[in-house]
């Protein structure tokens, strides 16, 4: 967890600038008042990039591979093609990005990135692709950015390596998430991880938007303090939705011409509920292996929690598959279409949609996911699973070479990808300050995933609160007793796979 809590202490310096600044500026006229914020919004960013910059990787100084093409499997998208392949600097913020990290990496290495990109018709091709080559022993990449389940399905498979094992890979580094590592390793060894390399594990990261004017209007105060303070709990995000549903053309009804106090879609968006009310499907046992965990007074609560979210009065519009399909557009535009219309006090959307609300004539904020109640510590977020997890084929001929490049290419995403990534959602709508920053740094900090989920395969355990809201039920009891038996015997049989790898 090292890299949450540096994250952390880098806001609380940033927090340390704004508030001397703020202390000094009360006799100030505005012209001065003006000044002093922009020098709190360039000492928050100085700060953050001299914090990047500090923390470099420990890999031989003196590495030179000779010219290696150093070969990744992708999938070949949008999402994917961004984080791996620039050909030249173009003016485009992620495209350059990338561009000066290859370049420095393939020149302190002397290696050339070589992204090697799959067909995702079907989804699954890409990582049948890559298991044949390894069941066949071919050299045929060296390293794997793979769909998360299928992914995983591989590693069950014994078909990739230990990242443990792997010299020069530093998961206690800030390139690294933790909290998936953490929650991937199985009787010690983690097979799937996840570092800044994978720039679209940003892109799908859930997170809440909110209409300022909106928020302003109901006289909510300032929501991104109560975020920093630690109050931002789901009890308190239902008081503010249950204010904000309007008849505006006072037909009588509501449907998607009202003003609502929540916007969502009845999909991953609700799977990530689970996640940010930090209930896991699976635990780790004394014994360091998953165990089922999902039957709790707290999952009881949830769905209690989530279904008065969802279904109390008119404060909730869910985009439906149904409604999806009859307006011709995907669950995460209708969402995005409510809200930028100005017809939603709040919405839930992974992280590259907020682009789509660069039109929106009002201004916008961009926060976690609530938690359960004060006492949880950290807000946390699920990465959608189509998101990649990185893994080692057993092919891997040097896995010394691998962890060097590996390690370098994640430290300098770390470095020049990341705020590329801030800036391309934190512009237009938002300014770059240490309160914007901060948001962001805490969505991205409480990143995470879930052996259960990752592993879940048919059983769909991670599935539970969203069919009980599809069913528009509260009787997660019953609805457990149901799944028990088989989702116990699937995890069983993966945890047996996984210590039967050699």
């Amino acid at each position: 967890m090292k890299n949450t809590k540096r994250t952390l202490s880098m806001l609380l310096a940033l927090l340390t600038v704004a508030a001397v600044t703020a202390s000094c500026g009360g006799q100030t006229d505005a012209a001065d008042a003006a000044t002093d914020s922009a020098d709190v919004t360039t000492a928050a960013v100085t700060e953050e990039t001299n914090e990047r910059e500090r923390i470099r990787e420990e890999v031989p100084a003196d590495a030179d591979y000779q010219g290696y093409e150093f070969r990744i499997q992708s999938r070949d998208a949008d999402h994917h093609h961004k984080e791996l392949t620039a050909d030249a600097e173009n003016g485009e913020t992620i495209n350059d990005a990338v561009y000066r990290r290859n370049t420095a990496v393939e020149e302190k290495l002397n290696i050339k990135v070589v992204p090697i990109y799959e067909s995702e018709a079907p989804e699954s091709n890409p990582i049948d692709i890559l298991r044949r080559s390894i069941q066949a022993g071919d050299d045929y990449v060296d390293l794997a950015l793979m769909h998360t389940i299928f992914g995983a399905n591989l590693a069950a498979d014994g078909l990739l390596l230990n990242w443990n094992d792997v010299e020069y890979v530093d998961f206690e580094k800030p390139w690294w998430n933790s909290n998936v590592t953490d929650e991937l390793t199985v009787d010690g060894r983690v097979y799937l991880a996840v570092g800044d390399l994978c720039i679209s594990a940003i892109d799908y990261a859930w997170s809440m938007v909110y209409n300022k004017q909106l928020a302003e209007s109901y006289d909510l105060g300032d929501i991104y303090q109560l975020v920093v303070d630690g109050k931002w709990t789901v009890d308190t995000f239902n008081e503010m939705i249950g204010q904000a549903s309007v008849d505006l053309n006072g037909d009588g009804k509501f449907d998607d011409q009202d003003q609502y106090g929540f916007t969502t879609h009845d999909n991953s968006a609700i799977v990530n509920w689970m996640f940010a009310l930090d209930q896991k499907v699976t635990k780790t046992g004394a014994d360091g292996l998953p165990e089922l965990a999902l039957n709790t007074e707290r999952m009881a609560s949830i769905v209690e929690k989530v279904d008065a979210v969802l279904h109390s009065g008119n404060q909730t519009f869910i985009c439906t598959d149904k409604y999806n399909t009859s307006k011709n557009i995907s669950h995460d535009l209708a969402v995005a279409g409510m809200f930028s219309e100005g017809k939603s006090l709040f919405a839930a959307l992974r992280i590259y949609v907020i682009d789509n609300l660069r039109s929106m004539e009002a201004n916008f904020g961009i926060i976690p996911f609530p938690k359960y109640d004060e006492a949880q510590e950290t807000y946390y977020t699920h990465v959608d699973g189509h998101a990649p997890l990185m893994g080692l084929p057993k092919t891997l001929t040097d896995t010394t070479r691998a962890g060097v490049i590996i390690e370098c290419l994640n430290a300098e995403s770390y470095r020049v990808c990341v705020p590329a990534m801030y800036d391309i959602v934190l512009t237009e709508k938002f300014s770059r300050d240490e309160m914007s920053v901060k948001m962001l740094d805490l969505i991205l900090a409480g990143r995470t995933q879930n052996f259960g989920y990752v592993y879940e395969g048919s059983t769909g355990m991670q599935w539970t609160l969203t069919n009980l809201m599809k069913q528009n039920s509260t009787n997660f009891a019953s609805y457990y007793r149901g799944k028990e038996k088989a989702a116990i015997k699937h995890y069983n049989e993966i945890i047996e796979a996984h210590k039967n790898i050699e």
